[in-house]
Order: structure tokens, then C-alpha cells, then sequence
């Protein structure tokens, strides 16, 4: 179990563990969690807009892809990363998150933390950061 956990959002490399005729079995989460959700986003919705105190979490793109817009909390540079089908990215606590998804997206959530509604909502933060009225701005900054 990989017990390193970084201090800012991340693209993960995910390993394969074994490949044969059979087919193939890939890691996508080699970290103690509590709790793994299967999300779906319309096109063109927001989602996030939050930090954690204390959870961190792993999304895995089955389908689609996210503009997931990131911030320290402490600092108001702005970064972004484009995830697309397949890859897996890592959110650690403290960091101001958000994401955009331009098409349908169906992600896995692996999560430090349980997610019934009352942890939940105890360890989440929640911020204007992203939202409709400057989505098109940060688009055309950042994914070019």
C-alpha cells in the first residue's frame, strides 16, 4: 500500500499489475480509503467548489473527461489540468477544487473519508470559485 500522500492535485500514473491473454489489471488506488462512488456528470455541469480538512480523493475517468481547475487555499494562482478517459487524478486536503465537465463523464471516487452526508459536510468547505458566470473565461485561459 502506497502510504505517501502528496500535497497538491495530481495526475496519478496507474499501474498494471498483471496483463495476459486474458486481459489486464490495472491499480488505480493503492491508498486506504473509506469509501468508492460511482459519479456521473451531465455535459457542461459544475461540480466541487470545495476543499477538505482532512479528506483526500482519487478520480478515475471512466468516461468522458473533466477541466479541473485548482488552487492552494492560501494563494489565488490558479492552475489546471486537463483529465481525460483513463487517467486518475488525486485531490488532497486544503487544496481548493473544482471541476467542469464539457461532456457526459462518469468517474470513480475513491475517498480517505466515509461519505455519508454528516462527514461529509463536516470536513467540507465550500467556495465560489467556479461557476457559470466565469467557466467561459477560465476555458479560454487555460485549455488551449
Amino acid at each position: 500500500m502506497n502510504e505517501v500522500l502528496l500535497n497538491k492535485s495530481t495526475l496519478i500514473n496507474n499501474s498494471i499489475r498483471s496483463k495476459d491473454d486474458r486481459g489486464s489489471i490495472i491499480s488505480i488506488v493503492d491508498s486506504e480509503i473509506s469509501n468508492v462512488s460511482l459519479i456521473t456528470c451531465n455535459a457542461n455541469s459544475i461540480r466541487s467548489n470545495h476543499y477538505h480538512l482532512s479528506d483526500f480523493h482519487y478520480m478515475f475517468v471512466l468516461e468522458g473527461e473533466i477541466d479541473y481547475f485548482y488552487k492552494d487555499i492560501n494563494n489565488d494562482e490558479i492552475k489546471y489540468l486537463k483529465i481525460k478517459k483513463g487517467e486518475n487524478i488525486f485531490t488532497p486536503p486544503m487544496e481548493i477544487h473544482a471541476t467542469y465537465f464539457p461532456i457526459k463523464t462518469q468517474l470513480i471516487v475513491s475517498s480517505k473519508n466515509p461519505r455519508d452526508q454528516e462527514t461529509y459536510e463536516k470536513d467540507t468547505v465550500r467556495v465560489d470559485f467556479v461557476n457559470s458566470e466565469n467557466i467561459s473565461l477560465l476555458l479560454d485561459k487555460f485549455s488551449k
